[in-house]
């Protein structure tokens, strides 16, 4: 109760208590959501690329929708039971994040990976298709990690991700660990379209400090290098923008010599260009270089269930027909054709083809 006036310490505790949890429920600024979303964006935008690879069928991942709350704040508005896969990033910028499906969508992943249709008898998931559903996440945030460390230029990955069943109905339940209770973390909604199935909403949850550090990385440094760039424009002292007056139009410009542009000819040996001396020395720096030499003999696409239900004396069929030349790769790089020998009891490749300069360019692409 209020005496002379004054509020008593129970009664001014409690109402900073209040604007505390006001305070802390709070949304971010519209453009801390906006980073949000962008970061969200790029995670998923190559993860679903990845997806659609192994599914086989196209997978479009919308624009999310961004909230911010107390871990406590999400894992009370979250019911019923979800599937929930947790990602460790580690490397240049680590952190724990967690995808949270709809079981719906799970259990059509999962028919999809076990050669199915996506049209699965029950929503109910076991060991085997959680199995298939965290290979699935594996692969599309793998790919995202990729996708991640090729902007910043530094190293990102992924371990394994842990995928489980969770009723959020149970009061006892535990999200997983991406902060502390009290802790905001960003939710951000997107729903998935996989081809021929309906569409369902999926959230991502990120700890703000992940996602400002990465948002950073990632455009901090495009800001800066943007910066850089920018060259102030020169002044002259001696001319004021008052008395400057621009030259006319009609002013004659002085002639430009113009003549046929000449390419190297790519067909010259090298000593016609360089000496050979100063080659041979270059080439002998590189002699030393280990490379990968793989030969091809075909190649063929399997479903999840057809490579689980492969066993001893099995018959894969590959694209290459009897006599077909195989290929000759050089760290991953086609550079010729040839056919498989015998060389006293090892396998061997007589070269009967070496890929052109332009199939070769056609590859480095």
């Amino acid at each position: 109760m209020m005496a002379d006036g004054f509020l008593s310490q129970e009664e001014l505790d409690a109402l900073l208590g209040q604007i505390g949890s006001e305070t802390q429920s709070e949304s971010l600024t519209d453009i801390e959501k906006d980073m949000v979303g962008e970061v969200g964006n790029i995670i998923l935008g190559a993860g679903a690329t990845a997806l659609s690879n192994i599914l086989g069928r196209k997978v479009d991942i919308s624009t999310p929708e961004v909230q911010v709350m107390t871990l406590k704040e999400l894992r009370n508005e979250v019911k019923g039971e979800k599937v929930c896969v947790t990602i460790h990033f580690e490397g240049a910028v680590e952190g724990l994040n967690a995808l949270v499906l709809e079981k719906m969508l799970a259990a059509e992943i999962a028919d999809i990976m076990m050669g199915g249709l996506g049209t699965p008898e029950s929503y109910e998931l076991d060991e085997f298709k959680l199995s298939a559903v965290g290979e699935a996440m594996n692969q599309m945030m793998g790919s995202a990690a990729t996708s991640l460390s090729d902007m910043i230029k530094k190293p990102v990955n992924i371990t394994p991700p842990t995928t489980e069943v969770m009723n959020f109905d149970d009061t006892s339940v535990k999200f997983p660990p991406i902060g502390n209770d009290e802790d905001k973390v960003a939710k951000s909604t997107f729903t998935m379209t996989i081809e021929d199935l309906e569409s369902a909403k999926f959230f991502m949850a990120m700890p703000i400090p992940f996602v400002k550090k990465l948002y950073d990385m990632i455009f901090g440094a495009t800001q800066a290098e943007s910066k850089k760039t920018e060259q102030p424009k020169p002044t002259s002292p001696a001319v004021s923008s008052a008395s400057y007056t621009p030259p006319s139009r009609k002013e004659e410009k002085q002639p430009v010599a113009a003549r046929p542009v000449q390419f190297e000819d790519f067909g010259k040996a090298p000593g016609e260009s360089e000496k050979p001396q100063v080659i041979d020395e270059r080439l002998q720096l590189l002699f030393d270089i280990p490379l990968n030499v793989t030969v091809e003999l075909g190649r063929t696409k399997l479903s999840l269930k057809e490579v689980m239900e492969l066993g001893v004396g099995s018959l894969i069929e590959l694209d290459k027909l009897t006599g077909e030349p195989v290929d000759i790769y050089v760290n991953n790089k086609l550079i010729a054709r040839g056919e498989v020998v015998v060389i006293d009891e090892n396998f061997g490749v007589r070269i009967t083809e070496i890929v052109s300069a332009r199939e070769r360019l056609h590859g480095l692409r």
